[in-house]
């Protein structure tokens, strides 16, 4: 008899659940101040590399700062980054849609808020059910 191995890896938190939680937070507000400071450079500084294919730094270091808060909040290291990859798929969508930063910002936080609270409120579920699916799947 061989011992089973979950497909994307195992649940480990990293820190005890109440600092987890507040790294957690902390990444969402740099998350949604990466990609406001990304559409603030495209406003301001039109033309330049940075305003344009320079954007997307900010946009994958948000995504590299929740994936990290994700894996230290116990989520194997690949089911983090693909979990931030998906969370940040919103903000990216209306980031140029809307023009006012007073509305803008408060919309970022919340769409990464939420679309992180699975990850970093009930993070062994979430492994157990993407294992179960990618089980499910391909074997």
């Amino acid at each position: 008899m061989t011992a089973s191995v979950e497909p994307l890896g195992s649940y480990e938190r990293w820190l005890p659940p109440g600092l987890g939680l507040a790294a957690g937070a902390l990444a969402v507000l740099v998350g949604a101040g990466l990609f406001e400071l990304s559409r603030t450079l495209a406003e301001v500084a039109r033309g330049r590399w940075y305003a344009g294919n320079g954007r997307d730094v900010f946009h994958a270091g948000a995504v590299a700062v929740l994936g990290t808060a994700y894996l230290v909040n116990g989520l194997p290291p690949a089911l983090a980054f693909v979990m931030a990859a998906t969370v940040a798929i919103p903000p990216l969508l209306l980031i140029d849609e809307l023009p006012d930063r007073a509305r803008r910002l408060p919309l970022f936080v919340a769409l990464l808020a939420l679309g992180s609270a699975p990850a970093l409120l009930d993070a062994p579920r979430v492994v157990a059910a993407t294992n179960a699916l990618a089980r499910a799947l391909f074997y």
